[in-house]
């Protein structure tokens, strides 16, 4: 991306910032929406201003004063390195960083891990502490609803503890992000509890290279070194509507009796190992009709 079109990006990404923010009546899948594609935009031109710094030979003042401007009034998300890892099968922004968050284990016992409600049980990461994950990954708190996720580096589901050694705040896009890797997570829980892998085993793939393991067995490709860059999605005109319906979220447990919108953070309570989620209210029902909405949303 050229120095103009990142300084272009950048200022379509705040104004549509100031539209959403100066706009409350808007509804707030829209502006869910539109806050999502700016910090994306406003990523990918970031990481372009970076570049064409880091290729300048040194020489100072070769980014002109209107880019200098735009980088910093903009907002601090999480910084997204396009470039693949030097010593892991995927891009840099697909792993935690390594000093934050080497990851901490709290059991590898199976059984305790494949006990029905385990990881949602042991689950506990206060507001408090999701924030300083937040601070400490430098993006400003909150964000908008599925944007990003406090994610256990080791999940819970394969013995995962909540120490901050183990939370990193993991991007939903670029892909893949952390609905991938939840994918993931439940696959190795599964193989676990099936008796196909020790947990240590599965604690050991996810630390390694998740993105590895994930490519392998989950998407069945053959890993590479790299990963073509995604482009930023159009940015919607200001009068556009957006059509997006909310996904409703349940569990699988034969116990579950509630479900839950993605409005409502009560569904982030579910063990991962059974949450399904589904795109419309008809759907959940059509599948699980004795389902009621959780009195807590």
């Amino acid at each position: 991306m050229s120095l103009a079109s990142a300084v272009v990006l950048l200022q379509t990404a705040l104004t549509l910032l100031t539209l959403v923010n100066a706009n409350p009546s808007l509804p707030q899948s829209m502006r869910d929406n539109a806050t999502a594609v700016a910090q994306h935009a406003i990523s990918e031109a970031h990481a372009a201003l970076a570049s064409t710094a880091m290729s300048a030979d040194g020489a100072q003042g070769t980014i002109p004063p209107l880019a200098q401007a735009a980088a910093a009034k903009t907002p601090s998300p999480q910084t997204v390195s396009m470039a693949p890892s030097s010593t892991e099968a995927g891009p840099a922004y697909v792993y935690p960083n390594p000093t934050l968050t080497p990851g901490a284990e709290l059991t590898t016992d199976a059984s305790t891990i494949c006990t029905p409600g385990y990881a949602s049980g042991v689950r506990d990461v206060s507001t408090a502490t999701k924030e300083q994950v937040y601070a400490e990954y430098g993006v400003s708190y909150p964000q908008a609803l599925g944007t990003y996720e406090v994610d256990h580096f080791i999940p819970l589901e394969i013995g995962g503890s909540n120490d901050m050694q183990n939370l990193w705040l993991e991007p939903a896009t670029p892909t893949p992000g952390f609905h991938q890797k939840d994918q993931f997570e439940n696959f190795e829980h599964g193989q676990v509890c099936n008796g196909t892998i020790s947990v240590a085993e599965a604690q050991s793939r996810m630390v390694s290279d998740w993105y590895l393991y994930w490519e392998e067995e989950v998407e069945g490709t053959t890993p590479t070194t790299s990963l073509p860059v995604q482009s930023a999605p159009p940015l919607p005109h200001a009068t556009t509507t957006v059509d997006a319906s909310p996904a409703y979220y349940t569990s699988s447990y034969h116990t579950a009796k509630y479900w839950y919108p993605a409005s409502c953070s009560g569904w982030q309570s579910l063990s991962k190992a059974y949450l399904e989620t589904f795109p419309t209210l008809e759907a959940l029902l059509a599948k699980y009709p004795s389902r009621t909405e959780s009195p807590g949303c």
